[in-house]
């Protein structure tokens, strides 16, 4: 409202309404977490490299034990919004796969390079790790530490070969 010159009220006039207004702020969240993602992914040495980078990020993101939780917008929306907000919905579904997408280049050059396993296709193991991600995220809300996640994204991509 200050950067703007503008009340609250007329913010939500400048965007349509309150959730237009939503819709950008999500969009923009979206765009943000996927140059980061894909920034990750694409400095790291070897895909196994970059899946683990990838994790590490994500969980290095999540708040500290103890501290206030509000998760990630993108989880949040799809698990609050999702069932009854087809524009989020849409929006959402979106970015989920071009993050699948950015997965699978990965994962398919890992299983060319015999660093995953091939008997699963890579659409699959990104699926696997896109839920994952979103479990981890809502675990982190939760009992589940940092640690404990660590753990189980290491145990996630040995699963995978």
């Amino acid at each position: 409202m200050q950067a703007m010159g503008l009340q609250k009220g007329s913010i939500y006039k400048a965007f349509g309404d309150k959730h237009a207004l939503f819709l950008c702020a999500l969009q923009r969240y979206l765009d943000q977490m996927y140059g980061v993602q894909r920034a990750t992914l694409a400095a790291a040495a070897s895909p196994r490299a970059a899946l683990q980078a990838w994790l590490d990020q994500l969980i290095e993101a999540a708040p500290v034990e103890g501290g206030s939780c509000r998760g990630c917008l993108a989880v949040n929306t799809l698990v609050e919004l999702g069932p009854h907000d087809e524009q989020a919905r849409r929006v959402l579904e979106a970015h989920f796969e071009r993050m699948r997408k950015l997965l699978m280049e990965q994962i398919g050059r890992g299983q060319e390079l015999g660093a995953f396993r091939r008997d699963v296709d890579a659409e699959t193991f990104a699926r696997v790790l896109m839920t994952f991600i979103a479990g981890l995220f809502g675990g982190l809300k939760g009992s589940l530490t940092k640690a404990d996640a660590r753990r189980l994204a290491d145990t996630t991509l040995q699963l995978m070969g």
